[in-house]
């Protein structure tokens, strides 16, 4: 039963209330408990549902959010011909959206929200696994650090940026993400040139971070990779994993399938973030079959795209810029997750280079050095090393 002090508010704050939900469950129980709530919400639905879709997301992402809600809409499988329309849109679009974001589709903002869990899920998988890393690199490297600030929770500025990177990695995948294993190679080189050319909607240190994500996922499929191969080679010929691995063409055990284990995986990764996490928490048969399912090559997804993105001009930062003075300690102040990482600028001596998203600089993606505070970089010791 709803609060008589709330049936007894004009709709004018009934309405505040809704536009500032956060969760499902919350909008469901009141518009249970409140039939003047549920009037209210009746006169602007697709509104109200816009508003708790975006909510699910960082404040400073909503631009990456809105572009997403674009992708998302696109038919499945994707034309190139829907797919050159939607970068065309993209890029001649105006990025200062009137807040509140224009309503979009039922099938989209539940769509939306599940992104949003599932990237709230990555981003927690992340911060364990990259920043296990960073402490080991202490470790190995003999720096001081201090392992509970290094181990701390997540700055709001942190979630902005790993949200944006998983935002943009799971676009990439609306739009370029379709299996083609049916199309002529021509018109595979043809997405992968498109996959290039949106890419340049985005600044070189955007592009960076998607690496990073991509560095990520591909590190965690070959631990899966090698455990799959060991159990199929400790199993016996009538297991059902040996007989999986045999039956994939080609062979999991031929030197071919062992070469091609990278395309498989940006395969795997085109299939997008909701089929990375069943995978990541799969085992045994059910994580073998998610793998050997999928596992074919494909030579024009984001490994390829983002190495060869266009190249833009190289710009100088100063050696003193201090992006820490702009991160705030953990507080939303202006355009924090669009001010130039500490990490970033420290691994490339005050300069943000032109060639972002090459595998040279993959030992500094594996522990996210795009994403983190400064006082995190300060408690790793890492900032301390030329």
């Amino acid at each position: 039963m709803a609060s008589p002090l709330l049936e007894t508010l004009t709709p004018e704050l009934q309405a505040q209330i809704m536009r500032n939900i956060d969760s499902v469950q919350t909008l469901i129980s009141l518009l249970r408990a409140s039939p003047r709530l549920y009037q209210v919400f009746r006169t602007r639905r697709d509104y109200f549902l816009t508003q708790l879709a975006f909510r699910q997301f960082h404040p400073d992402i909503h631009d990456d959010v809105w572009i997403l809600a674009k992708a998302l809409q696109l038919p499945q499988p994707a034309t190139l011909e829907d797919v050159h329309l939607k970068i065309n849109n993209f890029m001649f679009m105006d990025n200062d959206y009137e807040q509140p974001s224009p309503p979009v589709s039922a099938a989209t903002i539940v769509a939306l929200c599940k992104i949003g869990r599932t990237i709230g899920w990555f981003v927690e998988h992340y911060r364990q696994s990259s920043l296990k890393l960073l402490a080991d690199l202490g470790t190995h490297m003999d720096l001081q650090q201090d392992t509970e600030k290094l181990q701390s929770d997540l700055f709001v500025v942190e979630e902005g940026r790993l949200q944006r990177a998983f935002c943009l990695f799971q676009t990439f995948c609306c739009l370029f993400g379709t299996p083609k294993r049916d199309k002529e190679d021509k018109e595979n080189r043809e997405y992968y040139r498109q996959a290039s050319r949106y890419l340049r909607i985005y600044e070189p240190e955007d592009v960076e971070e998607l690496a990073c994500i991509r560095d990520y996922l591909v590190r965690h499929l070959w631990g899966i990779f090698e455990a799959i191969e060991e159990e199929a080679m400790q199993a016996g010929p009538e297991d059902a994993v040996h007989k999986l691995a045999n039956e994939c063409r080609p062979c999991w055990f031929s030197n071919n399938a062992k070469t091609n284990h990278l395309s498989y995986m940006d395969h795997i990764m085109s299939l997008g973030l909701p089929f990375l996490r069943e995978v990541l928490e799969s085992d045994g048969l059910k994580r073998a079959e998610f793998v050997m399912s999928n596992s074919y090559p494909r030579q024009y997804f984001i490994s390829y795209a983002v190495s060869d993105m266009a190249e833009k001009s190289t710009y100088d930062i100063p050696l003193d810029y201090d992006a820490g003075n702009y991160e705030g300690e953990g507080e939303y102040i202006g355009d924090e997750v669009d001010t130039l990482s500490q990490g970033l600028l420290w691994a490339n001596h005050g300069k943000i280079p032109s060639d972002f998203g090459r595998w040279p600089l993959k030992g500094l993606r594996d522990w996210g050095y795009t994403f983190w505070h400064k006082s995190r970089l300060q408690a790793s010791g890492v900032l301390d090393q030329k």
